[in-house]
């Protein structure tokens, strides 16, 4: 049986002090840290869900330790169950998120092409709470940024409601994974998107730096978010 305790146990058995302060600068949680490497944190979820005590595992509350936080991502996102159980359990995971890492993680562990978990990354994509949209938003960057989406998304960016600097990134980041899967497409958001000055920049910055991006889109990307922040003063 899975226990507080045993989870500690189990997690301070691959705890890394110096991860553990350099990965502490770089996120803000309430959650204590041990500091398990994200490739640690993998295998162990793929331990538990073998073992088949992965529901006694995502069972154990309180969540006290971030990595702790962090497994049950994992294993909640990565499971094989009902495609309707799993997608309940993200939504009620979402509740112990406080951390973009975390939030990131467990999306990244989402792997799944079903028309259904668009629509529903959509749903979650537009709730007021921070984490749950982030959720939504960066689930669809990771499974559904080819152009055969490129409406569906827009209609999402237009509708999101969450607000700061996580929902900013997300949707910059969003902008320039879809023209890197498709040239054009992303700056085709950046023109008709609802979008800030602030996630245009975004947008513009990450294609910037991207390998997958070419020349002309970055400098197309540069232009928009330039000529439109200068149309809103």
């Amino acid at each position: 049986m899975w226990s507080e305790d045993r989870i500690r146990e189990t997690l301070e058995a691959h705890a890394d002090a110096k991860y553990r302060d350099f990965h502490g600068k770089l996120t803000h949680t309430r959650y204590e840290r041990i500091g398990v490497r994200i490739p640690a944190l993998r295998a162990l979820a793929k331990e538990i869900i073998r073992s088949g005590e992965w529901r006694d595992f995502l069972a154990v509350r309180p969540i006290v330790l971030y990595e702790h936080a962090m497994l049950a991502g994992i294993i909640s996102a990565s499971v094989k169950e009902p495609y309707e159980d799993k997608i309940e359990r993200l939504r009620a995971f979402a509740a112990y998120i406080d951390d973009w890492a975390v939030c990131d993680v467990t999306c990244s562990s989402m792997k799944c092409k079903d028309g259904r978990l668009f629509e529903d990354m959509r749903a979650f994509a537009v709730s007021r709470d921070v984490w749950t949209a982030r959720m939504g938003i960066v689930v669809i960057l990771s499974n559904f940024a080819g152009r055969e989406h490129v409406d569906g998304i827009r209609e999402t960016i237009n509708a999101v409601q969450a607000q700061g600097y996580y929902i900013d990134m997300a949707l910059g980041w969003l902008i320039c994974t879809v023209e890197s899967y498709d040239e054009g497409a992303g700056i085709e958001l950046m023109r008709t998107a609802a979008v800030s000055d602030e996630v245009l920049r975004i947008a513009a910055y990450k294609m910037r730096d991207s390998f997958r991006v070419s020349q002309k889109s970055k400098d197309e990307a540069a232009e928009i978010a330039e000529v439109k922040r200068k149309n809103r003063l």
